[in-house]
């Protein structure tokens, strides 16, 4: 289990996850669409390859795939709201529901040892993103029981840390999409003496989970000997936070006091309290969080501080 190739692994989660198992001289393949700072830096590791590349294209894909024993799938569409005001839902579904089908299938011929996909928590949202993967949730079971796939799906929270994107990261980025996630979004929102947005009151929880201990939840399902069965791992703690939380916790660690406006929440979402039972994390890989809200945002900050002083040299 040495060679690992990540769909979407020049995104956030992804180029996380690449980097922690080069530094532990796995080989690593990345398939995007796009070349990240992240993707350029990983070129210094003689275990690495970068597949510039739709991972819808599946005969490219094959050839690829192959060489590698483990396939972590991250690559989607995502977004709460963006996949229903931004891009085109047929699009959405083409690539989250029938190419992940097709990477099930593919991965299931090449006979992968481990194939791994991130979902997202059961809420009763009406958007493409969170239909499309929770199909993807229950196409994965299907083909572990019925078709023999040793699939797993690792249900996460709000996962923050550096490298997470924001919208106006397209301007210093070539990324290809952009979405509005929280704590990026209020940190560099407030650099650039803006007030931040809150939807709704303010008063919706979540679990927000340090990038960290992600990638731990992946590398240890790696590691893990036994064969997957059909079981979610939720990668969480019960704790959740709301999004006045997240203020409060952000100004204390800051030294900043946050300007806020509220209006109405967005499309495909409403107000909803998110927690994720950490009972199978436990069970089957025998961890569990060790980030705390306060510390994560500690490690979190200069990433994005430094990334408005960047953005501001480049006009």
């Amino acid at each position: 289990m040495k060679k690992i190739l990540i769909t979407g692994g020049a995104g956030f989660i992804g180029s996380h996850i690449a980097e922690f198992l080069l530094n532990k001289n796995y080989k690593v393949g990345v398939v995007d669409l796009w070349e990240s700072e992240e993707v350029k830096m990983f070129k210094k590791f003689p275990k690495f390859n970068f597949y510039k590349m739709n991972f819808l294209n599946l005969k490219m894909l094959k050839n690829i795939l192959k060489n590698y024993d483990c396939l972590i799938h991250m690559a989607a569409i995502l977004g709460t709201s963006e996949t229903i005001t931004t891009y085109d839902v047929e699009d959405v579904v083409t690539t989250n529901i029938l190419g992940t089908t097709k990477i099930l299938k593919l991965s299931k011929q090449l006979k992968i040892k481990k194939v791994l996909i991130p979902t997202t928590p059961d809420v009763s949202w009406l958007n493409p993103y969170k239909i499309t993967k929770q199909a993807i949730e229950k196409l994965a079971q299907l083909f572990n029981k019925e078709y023999g796939l040793n699939v797993r799906c690792l249900k996460l929270g709000n996962i923050y840390g550096p490298r997470e994107r924001w919208l106006e990261a397209a301007l210093t980025m070539s990324a290809p999409f952009n979405y509005q996630k929280i704590i990026p979004s209020f940190i560099m929102d407030t650099l650039m003496g803006k007030n931040i947005t809150i939807y709704g009151d303010g008063k919706q929880k979540s679990e927000y989970i340090f990038i960290d201990d992600v990638v731990q939840s992946f590398y240890l399902s790696i590691l893990q000997k036994k064969k997957f069965g059909t079981e979610i791992i939720n990668i969480g703690s019960g704790k959740n936070y709301s999004v006045i939380d997240i203020i409060k916790t952000l100004e204390n660690v800051w030294g900043y006091r946050l300007k806020k406006r509220f209006i109405k929440m967005r499309p495909g979402e409403h107000k909803v309290q998110i927690k994720l039972d950490p009972k199978n994390l436990k069970k089957y890989l025998n961890y569990q969080l060790k980030w705390d809200l306060k510390e994560g945002l500690k490690k979190t900050l200069p990433y994005y501080i430094r990334q408005y002083h960047l953005s501001k040299k480049s006009f």
